[in-house]
C-alpha cells in the first residue's frame, strides 16, 4: 500500500494563523487522508489549541508540529540585511523525509491537492507552477526586439530591470516557489540538497547578485531548466494576476491556456504580494472583482474555522500577539 499524501508548511508566528487556515482548506478538500508536516519555531498555546480541534475532526490525517528554537533568527551575522524568516523553507526542505508538496501559509485550497501532488516529475526533483509575472517581461522584450526593433522605448527598459533584479537568472521557465513538489530523497541522491538548502551561501549569493525574491531566486537559479512544469492552477498566483495580460499581442499560447484553465478551475489560490486576505475590509475598496471572490472564500474558510475552534482566527492573524 502507498504512503499517503504528504504537505508541508513552515511559518513564523505571524504566518501561524493565516497557516492554519491553509491547513484547515487543504484537509477539507482532501478526500483520503494525507500526512502533514508544519514546521515552527515557537508555536502558541491558542495555535496548539487550534491544530488540535483540526486533528479531531480529521482523524484520517496525521499532523506533524515540528517546534525548532534555532530556526535562523536576529543573531544571525546577516539578519541586519534581510528578513531570515523568508529563507525558512530551506530549513523545512533540509527535514523532510519523503516527498513533500511544500505550501505558503497565504494560500487556500479549493481542490484535492492530491493531483498537484501527483505532479510527474521525470528525471527532476523538483516541480513548481510558472511565475508569469517575470516570464511575462522575457516575452515582452522578445516580442518587442522582434517587430519593433526600431522602437527601443518599447522594451530598452527591461533589461535593466531583469539585470538589477534577477541577474544571472534565466526567466524563460522562472518558477514561483510559494507551492513546490519536492523530493528530497531524489535530491539528496542527486547531491544537491545540501547546497540547496545551505543558507549561508544563498544569502552571500542574493547579496552579490542583488535579487529581491529570498530563496524563490535561489531556487531558480540553483535548478534553472531542471524544474518540472506544474499547472499553473496549482499556484494560483491570485494577486499578481492581470486579467487583461492574457490578450496582450506578445503572450504566447501556452501561457493564454494556463490563465484560462486556472480562472475555470483554481487548485490553490496563493495571494502573493503585500494585500492578504485578512486584513481590514476598508483596504478593499480597489480591489477587481476576480480578488474580491478570492477574498471572500479566503474569509468564509475562516470563518467556519472559527466555528469549529471556538476563536476569532482572523483576528489573530492580524494580530498574532494576541495568541
Amino acid at each position: 500500500m502507498s504512503d499517503p499524501a504528504h504537505f508541508s508548511y513552515v511559518f513564523n508566528r505571524g504566518y501561524a494563523f493565516p497557516s492554519l487556515v491553509s491547513l484547515s482548506s487543504l484537509l477539507r478538500q482532501s478526500r483520503k487522508g494525507c500526512d502533514v508536516l508544519l514546521l515552527t519555531d515557537c508555536a502558541v498555546p491558542r495555535f496548539k489549541a487550534a491544530l488540535d480541534c483540526l486533528r479531531e475532526r480529521h482523524p484520517e490525517s496525521r499532523i506533524n508540529l515540528v517546534e525548532d528554537p534555532t530556526l535562523p533568527s536576529a543573531d544571525h551575522p546577516l539578519a541586519h540585511k534581510v528578513r531570515l524568516q523568508n529563507f525558512w523553507q530551506l530549513s523545512l526542505y533540509k527535514i523532510l523525509p519523503r516527498k513533500s508538496l511544500a505550501i505558503d501559509g497565504d494560500t487556500l485550497v479549493m481542490e484535492d491537492p492530491v493531483e498537484a501532488y501527483e505532479t510527474p516529475l521525470g528525471q527532476h526533483a523538483i516541480a513548481a507552477a510558472p511565475d508569469y509575472h517575470f516570464q511575462d517581461l522575457y516575452y515582452r522584450k522578445r516580442y518587442y526586439r522582434r517587430f519593433y526593433p526600431f522602437e527601443q522605448n518599447k522594451w530598452r527598459d527591461i533589461p535593466a530591470i531583469l539585470c538589477k533584479s534577477k541577474r544571472d537568472i534565466p526567466l524563460r521557465h522562472y518558477c514561483n516557489n510559494g507551492i513546490v513538489l519536492i523530493d528530497m530523497p531524489k535530491l539528496r541522491a542527486t547531491g544537491w540538497a545540501d547546497r540547496l538548502c545551505d543558507l549561508d551561501t544563498c544569502l552571500s549569493t542574493k547579496l552579490e547578485k542583488g535579487w529581491e525574491h529570498n530563496d524563490q531566486d535561489w531556487m531558480n537559479f540553483m535548478f534553472a531548466g531542471r524544474i518540472a512544469p506544474m499547472s499553473l492552477r496549482w499556484n494560483f498566483q491570485i494577486m499578481l494576476i492581470v486579467p487583461s495580460r492574457t490578450r496582450k499581442r506578445y503572450t504566447p499560447r501556452h501561457m493564454r491556456k494556463d490563465y484560462k484553465d486556472g480562472f475555470a478551475r483554481p487548485g490553490i489560490l496563493h495571494f502573493a504580494g503585500d494585500r492578504k486576505p485578512w486584513r481590514d475590509m476598508e483596504t478593499d475598496t480597489d480591489l477587481n472583482t476576480l480578488h474580491r471572490e478570492a477574498f471572500l472564500h479566503w474569509r468564509k474558510e475562516a470563518e467556519r474555522l472559527s466555528e469549529e475552534t471556538g476563536m476569532d482566527i482572523r483576528h489573530l492573524c492580524n494580530d498574532p500577539l494576541a495568541a
